[in-house]
């Protein structure tokens, strides 16, 4: 008797340390993901003409109204919502950075109807 009480005795300890290591674990997914969705609160939206993109294909150059350039960085968490390319008329929604640059969240490029290019395809 004596042992079969030590072994359910060790499997309830085990199962409470595994239930508390997991309880912690949760805020931090929480954590997370409302920085996630704060991250995409902040983001800003543009529209224009790529000029260039990194041979790296870690950013991107978009010629906006007035002719100015912004300078996008690309990370694993971009989203490419399309083909794109030197050329495309494209949205970028973008996040500024604590550093400066605009992080590229999201790039699409504009349907045909939208590129003025007078080609009917």
């Amino acid at each position: 008797m004596t042992l079969r009480t030590f072994v359910v005795g060790t499997s309830l300890a085990t199962l409470m340390a595994l239930s508390i290591s997991a309880a912690r674990a949760i805020p931090a997914a929480a954590q997370s993901q409302s920085q996630s969705k704060q991250q995409s609160s902040d983001a800003m939206t543009v529209s224009g003409k790529v000029t260039s993109i990194g041979s790296d294909h870690k950013s991107l150059s978009l010629e906006v109204t007035g002719g100015s350039t912004m300078q996008f960085v690309l990370d694993q968490s971009t989203q490419m919502q399309g083909r794109v390319s030197t050329g495309t008329n494209a949205t970028v929604q973008y996040q500024k950075k604590d550093d400066g640059t605009l992080l590229a969240l999201m790039i699409a490029p504009q349907n045909s109807s939208d590129n003025n290019s007078g080609d009917p395809r």
